[in-house]
């Protein structure tokens, strides 16, 4: 995982390095979803929470790159949206347990001890009643998708992020196929990268 200088000179050396519209997969797996508050965590440039806002989502965006999300806020005002914005670090920014009827995760690949730090506390951020959605490359990219990183370790498969989700039901989990000519960003050029998808809703206590 790059820290937080580079992704802002990342951020700071083109106009958008992600797309303008939000993942479709993303759009796919909320679509169904009643609004209600929402955490996107690492936002980057704040594609998919701009969109949330635009579905009438009261969204919470966290990025550590200030630069990032400087130009979420500023594409936020031009499309009339208001969102939360929060520059931080979410294996240290406190999260209300509990405080979100979603909270959204897209191709945050980290470290396996990293995300000890982060993952169980983004989980438990969700509301009974809630959703938990991760989208990241699956670890069948490496060899048989585009783009992505080529470390095994920082890519969690579907079985590894089930564990970590006792008292949810899992309503789906799976490697999907994602052309990344309809994803600038994420590999770019032609072809498919493979992803793993997971969207869960926590248990309501009877």
């Amino acid at each position: 995982m790059a820290d937080r200088s580079t992704w802002n000179e990342r951020y700071a050396a083109k106009e958008l390095v992600w797309s303008a519209g939000p993942n479709g997969r993303f759009v796919e797996e909320i679509a169904p979803l009643p609004p209600g508050t929402a955490l996107d965590v690492a936002c980057g440039e704040g594609r998919n929470a701009i969109y949330l806002a635009e579905q009438g989502w009261e969204v919470t965006g966290i990025d550590f790159s200030d630069v990032g999300i400087d130009k979420a806020r500023r594409i936020a005002g031009q499309r009339g949206v208001t969102v939360n914005w929060l520059v931080g670090d979410v294996t240290e920014a406190p999260l209300a347990a509990g405080g979100y009827d979603l909270v959204s995760v897209l191709y945050l690949h980290t470290d396996p001890a990293t995300r000890e730090l982060w993952l169980p506390k983004v989980i438990a951020a969700v509301a009974p009643g809630g959703y938990f959605i991760y989208i990241g490359h699956d670890p069948a990219n490496i060899e048989g998708g585009v783009g992505g990183p080529k470390d095994p370790a920082v890519l969690p498969d579907a079985a590894t992020l089930g564990r970590y989700l006792g008292g949810f039901e899992i309503e789906f989990a799976d490697v999907t196929e994602r052309p990344v000519d309809q994803d600038p960003g994420h590999g770019g050029g032609s072809g498919v990268a493979l992803d793993t998808v997971v969207r869960a809703r926590r248990r309501v206590a009877q």
